[in-house]
């Protein structure tokens, strides 16, 4: 990696260019440029997929033939992924020799102690049984007193049912209710109208060219909220349009890596939103958490790409 970030450098030079001006023309951060020219490849341990793009976009700018250092490149970014796997492997050495010593350490002790257990069961379980036996008598006794009452509740009962048949009882004439004919009331039963499921929504692409894609959003109503997701997998300019007016939030401007914006605004009907994107390369769009399945010509494409969504209306 630095055979190629010398290289650059003095290709860069040699045409006179600053470090800004490199990094305007290819998108690149000044960060970037410099980890390229000083050799740093961790800098770019999180994005080392992306690397081979961002050296393509620099030999462009400087009209050098990217197959020159294509080679060297593979082989820096092997050496470098070699050193994780060795150091990873090295950490897994020493924790099982940490694992190791502590069971020998263990070992011993562990003995003693499930001695001890077996002794401490051995008292509870004899302390437990004592405890089973007394409740057991406890709870006889309590069925012999409840046998008892009962017994002398049955005698009671039937003594006083016994005295009672004796005893002519005064009840006075019980009255026979009357009725009136009327019509019993209809009673009132609403219907209800079944509800109609909500169609999910859905996205699809109507056209498509080498520098834009069109897309129409169904299934949505004017009461609906659509939520647009970029998320900028490079330096890129962005600007957004509705119904073809520039919106001031986000304003147009350069969004830096890894940014996430959102753009939201009412499903109306006909409603046209258009994202202008000054370098595509591997940028994701999403509405309302659905991905946007863009066209790989497109999204590999280092310039400007135009999305477009239509809104329809039920």
């Amino acid at each position: 990696m630095d055979k190629i970030g010398s290289l650059l450098k003095q290709k860069r030079l040699e045409k006179g260019m600053t470090i800004e001006e490199v990094s305007e023309k290819t998108r690149l951060t000044i960060k970037h440029i410099k980890a390229i020219e000083e050799g740093d490849i961790s800098y770019f341990k999180d994005d080392l997929s992306y690397l081979r793009f961002f050296l393509k976009a620099y030999c462009n700018a400087l009209d050098i033939d990217f197959d020159l250092i294509k080679g060297d490149l593979q082989n820096s970014i092997s050496d470098y992924t070699l050193s994780f796997s060795r150091e990873t492997m090295m950490e897994h050495a020493q924790i099982e020799q940490g694992i190791q010593r502590t069971n020998e350490n263990l070992k011993q002790p562990g003995q003693k102690k499930s001695k001890k257990l077996n002794m401490q069961g051995l008292k509870n379980w004899k302390y437990k049984h004592r405890i089973d036996m007394s409740l057991v008598s406890f709870l006889a006794i309590i069925v012999v007193i409840l046998i008892g009452l009962i017994f002398a509740f049955v005698m009671w009962f039937q003594g006083n049912k016994g005295a009672g048949d004796d005893v002519t009882e005064n009840k006075p004439p019980v009255a026979t209710p009357t009725y009136s004919k009327d019509p019993e009331p209809t009673p009132n039963i609403t219907i209800k109208e079944p509800v109609e499921e909500k169609k999910e929504m859905a996205i699809t692409k109507t056209s498509e060219d080498s520098t834009q894609a069109i897309y129409s959003i169904e299934n949505l109503t004017a009461e609906d909220e659509i939520d647009i997701e970029i998320t900028f997998a490079s330096d890129s300019s962005f600007r957004v349009l509705v119904d073809d007016k520039e919106l001031p939030d986000p304003a147009r401007g350069i969004q830096p890596y890894r940014t996430v914006l959102h753009v939201r605004e009412k499903a109306v009907p006909n409603k046209k939103i258009l994202l202008a994107f000054g370098f595509m390369l591997n940028n994701s769009v999403k509405i309302n958490g659905k991905q946007v399945e863009i066209p790989q010509a497109l999204l590999s494409k280092q310039g400007s790409v135009l999305i477009t969504f239509n809104v329809k209306g039920e």
